[in-house]
């Protein structure tokens, strides 16, 4: 094989290229601090990195979320704990108002301060967070949820979903609780059934709201009054307890219905005709004692007070409604309370219209101070979790970000090293080709 001069020029100039691009890629590693500068450098290393990159991209933006229902599930918080402040003191005002030492000066202004109260919760209700989004009017976020109609009741323009936030990869979070289930969807009365007078007493008697003893059976009942049979007014009222959905008489004179079998008569118009014919009478009313014959369909109801029972032996006069709880609003609540502070107290049965409209407006703040309370203890519960997957998320950044540095990073002593060793390299390569361009035959002729 012939070697020419110009062929071992043109290795030397190779070899010192192939040196100095080794030496640019360490220097360029130890400039960026990375080992791999590009795909070629490690192909699994690379799609490693790659992976991990997308895995802190995605888990940073968890944070983000969870940053975000953080704050919102705070401000709604905020929001609920005024609204407690503010249903709480309505409460406290109702406990004070009923009171037959308040003349009607002192209750015109507990009605005031009430209706700045309405006013405050109506605020609280349309609260919005930092996004100027409404927080109680479900998925429809930029509407205003609640307004009022004029008459005094007050409209929901929202709907009752709820949003939900990612906050981890197998985690989502409620971030919100719609206005529909925090102010309106409240069952009044005791949650199961509710009291009433009838508007057309005239009597004295205030009835409670009752409680659950057995198991309930969700029909319509009536407490209606009726003179002494002896026609004696020193005798006590009696009453009789009547089903209006199957119209039979639970309590009367002879007995309460066993439960199950039917009713002491099998219709009203029976009964009365017997009380008409004298060969029956209504229970003899006790206050303050459990009315008869609604233990035996699950209830327990109490009434105070001295109700009118008429001087007609077949007629009732002052009747008593129970009804299975509905849906009442906090907003209507309130208002009932407002109206009954501006109802007329001036004979005992105004007093007594006046008391029964107290406790039905207490019964049921009750439940909206208790749905409150459950909706704040699961937004807490909520916030906890945010917290814990916050925790869970950063630990995940922090392994993630590791594992990434040990396989992008340099290893700068390593580095080092080998530069020191690429420059050596290099100038004996550079010293080789001096040598050997100085050969020639010439020199030794």
């Amino acid at each position: 094989m012939r070697i020419s001069t110009s062929l071992m020029i043109q290795n030397s100039l190779n070899s010192m290229l192939d040196q100095q691009l080794s030496l640019s890629q360490v220097q360029l590693q130890i400039s960026t601090g990375r080992r791999i500068i590009s795909p070629s450098d490690d192909p699994y290393g690379s799609s490693r990195s790659l992976n991990l990159d997308e895995g802190i991209a995605i888990n940073t933006q968890y944070s983000v979320n969870g940053n975000f229902a953080d704050i919102r599930l705070a401000t709604t918080e905020a929001a609920l704990d005024g609204l407690t402040n503010a249903v709480q003191r309505v409460r406290e005002q109702m406990v004070y108002a009923n009171n037959d030492a308040l003349n009607s000066e002192s209750r015109k202004a507990i009605r005031e301060e009430i209706i700045q109260l309405r006013d405050q919760i109506l605020a609280l209700s349309n609260t919005t967070d930092s996004n100027g989004e409404y927080l109680f009017s479900g998925y429809q976020g930029n509407k205003k949820p609640f307004s009022p109609d004029g008459t005094g009741n007050f409209l929901y323009a929202g709907d009752d979903g709820q949003r939900y936030l990612r906050i981890g990869s197998q985690t989502e979070v409620a971030v919100s609780d719609s206005g529909k289930e925090v102010f309106m969807d409240i069952m009044n009365g005791n949650g199961t059934f509710r009291t009433s007078q009838d508007p057309a007493n005239t009597g004295a008697g205030v009835i409670g709201p009752g409680s659950v003893t057995g198991v309930y059976l969700p029909y319509n009942y009536q407490i209606k009054f009726l003179p002494p049979a002896s026609g004696l007014v020193t005798d006590p009222q009696e009453y009789y307890v009547v089903n209006t959905d199957t119209l039979e008489v639970l309590a009367a004179g002879s007995g309460t219905a066993a439960s199950g079998s039917g009713g002491v008569y099998a219709t009203e118009a029976a009964f009365l005709a017997a009380v008409g014919g004298g060969l029956d009478t209504g229970v003899p009313y006790e206050s303050g004692a459990a009315i008869q014959g609604l233990n035996l369909d699950g209830m327990l109801v109490e009434m105070i007070g001295q109700p009118d029972g008429g001087t007609i032996a077949a007629t009732p006069q002052d009747v008593f409604n129970i009804a299975p709880s509905e849906h009442q609003d906090l907003f209507a609540t309130v208002q009932n309370f407002v109206d009954a502070l501006a109802s007329p107290q001036e004979t005992e049965a105004d007093n007594a219209h006046f008391h029964n409209a107290m406790n039905r407006a207490l019964i049921d703040i009750e439940q909206n101070m208790s749905r409150i309370l459950e909706i704040r203890a699961r937004i807490g519960g909520r916030m906890n979790t945010v917290q814990r997957q916050q925790d869970i998320n950063e630990t995940f950044n922090l392994e993630m970000k590791k594992n990434r540095s040990d396989i992008q990073d340099l290893d700068y002593a390593e580095a080092i090293t080998n530069l020191n060793l690429q420059l050596q390299s290099l100038q004996a390569a550079q010293n080789t080709y001096s040598k050997i361009q100085s050969l020639s035959l010439f020199n030794f002729l």
